[in-house]
């Protein structure tokens, strides 16, 4: 029999679904041991259990993930905020906190997980937000109203962004663009292959480095001086990516390592 999930695992989902649903913690469940859910409480997790079977995420499931302390509504129009991503958030703010003005765009916002952090995290700032995908950016929308978080949102695409949009210069930009090449979807888990938009996350195996050629040309044109681009990366591709914001005339490249030692973000300063 093909084992989906380890115990462990599938025990914490299993938990994590009765809290959602009906309020239990795992620590209520302990101390009340002859509690029972009723036949339309067990047919709710029965339906459930049914979607993990068939890979679907637990986070697309109750619509609900945490990402830097708060929870972000999610459905499979938007990647799930990953832990490692935070990182980024708390590389902008240490760049924001030392900048007079705050100026912030997120590019490819998603759910609008990194744009709503910074806004609510770091006062004083003026944060805009561009999606391409309405139903994306609709739920980005959502969840800064949730969250009561202060964000600019556009609908535009980074490869024919219109320079309407941006009038302004930035202290700072901040990308999590698609990144995973098509030939590494065979090291993937069905319950991201299957479920999460392919277009947030793959890229052609010949343009590993799609987006971050006109990541750094709007970079290039509307960072104010000193300002600073953060961008999430593939760790196979760190080299290229310092390499052509060099070439893009950039300087202070470093290189951050996330929570498993993976290279994971490259930022550069104009």
């Amino acid at each position: 029999m093909t084992v989906l999930y380890p115990e462990h695992e599938s025990r914490q989902m299993l938990y994590w679904l009765v809290e959602d649903f009906f309020g239990f913690t795992p620590q209520h469940l302990a101390l009340n041991s002859d509690l029972r859910l009723s036949e339309s409480e067990l047919l709710k997790v029965h339906f459930a259990i049914k979607d993990l079977l068939k890979y679907k995420p637990l986070q697309y499931i109750t619509g609900k993930a945490w990402f830097y302390g708060r929870i972000f509504q999610v459905n499979p129009h938007v990647l799930i905020p990953r832990q490692e991503t935070e990182l980024l958030v708390s590389k902008a703010l240490e760049f924001l906190n030392h900048r007079p003005e705050k100026r912030v765009l997120d590019m490819g916002t998603g759910s609008g997980c990194i744009a709503i952090s910074l806004a609510l995290e770091c006062e004083g700032s003026k944060v805009m937000a561009i999606e391409k995908y309405l139903p994306a950016l609709e739920l980005a929308q959502s969840n800064a109203a949730a969250l009561q978080a202060a964000v600019e949102f556009v609908q535009g695409d980074l490869m024919a962004v219109n320079q309407k949009l941006l009038t302004h210069e930035f202290d700072l930009i901040v990308s999590n663009p698609p990144y995973v090449t098509e030939s590494d979807k065979k090291l993937m888990r069905n319950n991201v292959i299957d479920w999460e938009p392919e277009h947030a996350l793959f890229v052609p195996d010949d343009e590993p480095l799609l987006f971050y050629k006109p990541l750094a040309t709007l970079a290039r044109l509307h960072l104010a001086k000193g300002g600073m681009l953060i961008v999430e990366i593939n760790e196979r591709f760190a080299e290229p990516v310092k390499q052509l914001l060099i070439e893009q005339g950039f300087s202070n490249i470093r290189l951050s390592m996330d929570i498993h030692d993976k290279a994971r973000l490259v930022s550069a300063q104009l």
